[in-house]
């Protein structure tokens, strides 16, 4: 009898620590209509739907405020913190849910096995969908949609993700980016222009997916506006919103989370079923696949995204085994995490169904256990289990405002547990000992039943842990790539992203754009020139940070004034995939030329955008504080769109200049910068054309080029 009440002991304290101590157990996984998961109390499906709805909510919202980060500067902290918590899930998820294989039985990083890996993921694809074709074949129907309307309702659903298309890696290569780490940025930024057709809009993924939706009749607001999160709209699949705030999310903090966006990016862009499947079935019912089609065809493991994804994942891990910026363990961790991320977000499947596992198990058990009378005298906290198991829960009204002030009682009393329950610790919880051989309650669950106690009482956080520090710990410890300021500086030339307070400028009372005559300057000064140049490539960067705004004209040719910038190959009819990182030939950016500058008149070579230009303070050279109203200016590319254009090409005037010194540059380098500014003057001119029926637009693009060559002339007068 002493044994079947110690059963009945743990049992319910198991279940009362599930459901009290920790109130995020008692919401189901969203996807309430997957199969087999339905909730089979009725009270409880209808927490799960609220929390659901809640959970959507909170998603929408950050996906409106993420997309006008200018208007919402507010949200970065709570953008952060989700982003860890979806972090830590993907994390979890990997112990909780068997596969054939994770990428973390590579406990070491080794790129022969880890493309192997790749390799064995990419076959059980191929499998799956030749089973598939099989089953078609065999002629069972469309496993996707049955009908066109179907069809059509799913294509909406999944608007909120493929309308940020690539975004993850929107920010991944910006000016504020360590110059030791451009060249391998700059791999994975070409995966992101290559989403947005390299600046051909016919090309841009976005734009090719809404004119998809429009061909089936969905018409729906801009997908960077209030009005395309609002509910009438019927897009309402918590995995697609989950899956879109993640990867926009991870994008915004490029320095913090360099290692998991490149994690992010080999999974996100492998091959997979859902776009195979597609592909044969949205033609059954007249509609176009090309969107699905070209996914598949540009993401391949030869030449593509996929084979581009992994090629920069081994040119990142090299150069943190050359040059030790970062701890090499923990960098191949957080890239595994990265992975687990994108495999979470891309699963119905998620830690809040597993949780729900452990209480469904737990209260079945105790519902069995509580009809043989306890007689225990163990106490919790101040009760005795007898008052415990009276409690509004245990006799089966879940009514939240009833159970209240019980749960709060009860979460004191269970706050420290032990030795039953280690949180984050199985191999301490006496538990886990009495659910074992020879424990007083072997043989009560079956071995998954045991996994997945002991899977859970793993992924619980000290009971003093810090959520902000929760991933961090899981992975090793937190560390920035940029490693040259103790202590470590926030400002806007150092990290990504800030938005401090900015000048007012003003429009040209004139709107005709007339190019000022060459600058001539007697000699060269140093001091003044190297700041300007190297903080200029701001300026347009963050026009192609909102991916939805990428699929106009005017932001199409900024695109391509971009590539020119940074060193890519002119565009052409096709898409350079691999080439663009093969090629032999010498393309440098404006960052490079400008370190060329320094190394030929022997300064000491800056580490990042912050070395050259110093600090915002007081004592701030009239250059380096005209370099932070460009940045200021730069990070508000909605409200300064044409006076950055302006800007940007009133500097453009300044590369005519230092091209035409060979006291800056050797010959070699004049001459690509030559090319850097042809390409970047038809960009400019196709840019004024775009802008010609806006007068307004067309004013502060003249004020924009008056206020830089004003200040570019005074300064290094």
């Amino acid at each position: 009898m002493e044994s079947i009440r110690m059963a009945l002991f743990i049992v319910l304290i198991l279940a009362f620590i599930l459901y009290y101590l920790f109130p995020r157990y008692r919401s189901l996984h969203f996807d309430s209509h997957a199969k087999g998961q339905t909730p089979s109390d009725p009270k409880r499906k209808s927490r799960v739907d609220t929390k659901s709805v809640e959970r959507i909510h909170s998603f929408k919202d950050m996906y409106y405020k993420v997309q006008n980060l200018e208007d919402f500067p507010e949200v970065l902290p709570a953008a952060k913190q989700l982003l860890l918590s979806l972090l830590e899930q993907g994390l979890l998820m990997a112990r909780y849910k068997s596969r054939a294989r994770s990428i973390l039985d590579m406990e070491e990083y080794d790129p022969v096995a880890l493309d192997r890996f790749l390799e064995a993921e990419r076959q059980d694809v191929s499998d799956e969908f030749e089973s598939y074709v099989r089953r078609r074949e065999a002629g069972s129907g469309p496993e996707l949609f049955k009908t066109r309307e179907e069809a059509s309702q799913w294509l909406k659903r999944s608007a909120p993700l493929n309308y940020i298309d690539g975004a993850w890696l929107c920010r991944i290569h910006k000016i504020t980016t360590p110059f030791a780490l451009r060249r391998v940025t700059k791999n994975a930024w070409q995966t992101f222009s290559e989403e947005l057709g390299d600046g051909d809009l016919e090309k841009n993924h976005v734009l090719i997916y809404r004119d998809l939706l429009r061909h089936v009749g969905v018409v729906l607001p801009d997908g960077d506006t209030v009005d395309f999160i609002h509910p009438r709209h019927g897009m309402d699949d918590e995995q697609v919103w989950r899956s879109a705030i993640g990867q926009l999310l991870i994008s915004l903090f490029p320095n913090d989370f360099l290692p998991e966006i490149l994690g992010l990016n080999l999974h996100f862009e492998s091959l997979a079923v859902t776009g195979l499947k597609a592909t044969k079935e949205l033609p059954e019912f007249g509609i176009s696949a090309y969107y699905y089609a070209l996914h598949i065809s540009i993401d391949n493991a030869d030449s593509g995204h996929s084979a581009m994804a992994l090629a920069t994942i081994i040119q990142f891990m090299d150069l943190i085994r050359e040059t030790g910026m970062m701890d090499y363990q923990k960098t191949w961790r957080r890239i595994q995490a990265g992975y687990l991320l994108s495999q979470s977000l891309d699963d119905t499947e998620t830690v809040h169904l597993y949780e729900e596992k452990v209480i469904e198990m737990l209260h079945k058990k105790a519902n069995l256990a509580r009809k043989i009378h306890c007689t225990s005298r163990a106490r919790i906290g101040q009760r005795s289990l007898t008052d415990w198991f009276s409690s509004p829960w245990s006799n089966g009204n879940n009514d939240d405002d009833e159970d209240d002030n019980w749960k709060r009682q009860f979460l004191v009393a269970l706050a420290d547990s032990k030795p039953w329950v280690y949180r984050g610790d199985s191999s301490k919880s006496l538990i886990m000992r009495e659910l074992s051989w020879k424990g007083r309650m072997f043989g009560a669950f079956t071995h998954s039943e045991v996994e997945l106690m002991r899977t859970w009482i793993d992924s619980l956080n000290k009971t003093d842990a810090d959520p902000k520090e929760a991933y961090w710990e899981l992975v090793g410890g937190y560390e920035n790539v940029e490693k040259t300021f103790t202590p470590p500086r926030q400002d806007v030339a150092v990290t990504h992203p800030v938005l401090p307070p900015q000048q007012e400028w003003c429009r040209s009372e004139v709107h005709s754009f007339i190019p000022q005559a060459p600058i001539q300057l007697s000699q060269v000064r140093l001091d003044a020139l190297l700041p300007l140049w190297f903080v200029h490539p701001c300026l347009l960067e963050s026009a192609v940070t909102s991916t939805y705004r990428t699929a106009t004209s005017l932001t199409s040719r900024i695109l391509q004034i971009l590539r020119a910038e940074l060193g890519y190959k002119p565009e052409n009819s096709g898409i350079a995939g691999m080439d663009e990182q093969l090629r032999p030939s010498y393309s440098p950016d404006l960052v490079a030329l400008g370190l060329e500058i320094v190394r030929r008149h022997k300064l000491p070579e800056p580490t990042c955008l912050g070395d050259v230009i110093g600090e915002p303070n007081e004592n701030a050279t009239d250059a380096s504080k005209f370099s932070y109203s460009l940045l200021s200016w730069a990070m508000r590319p909605t409200k300064n769109g044409a006076f950055l254009l302006g800007l940007a090409r009133a500097f453009l005037d300044l590369e005519v200049w230092v091209a035409s010194s060979d006291a800056l540059l050797g010959k070699k380098e004049r001459e690509a910068l030559r090319q850097i500014i042809e390409r970047k003057a038809v960009g400019f001119e196709a840019c004024l054309a775009e802008l010609k029926t806006d007068e307004s637009g067309c004013r502060e693009f003249v004020g924009g080029y008056e206020c830089g060559r004003t200040e570019i002339e005074k300064l290094l007068e």
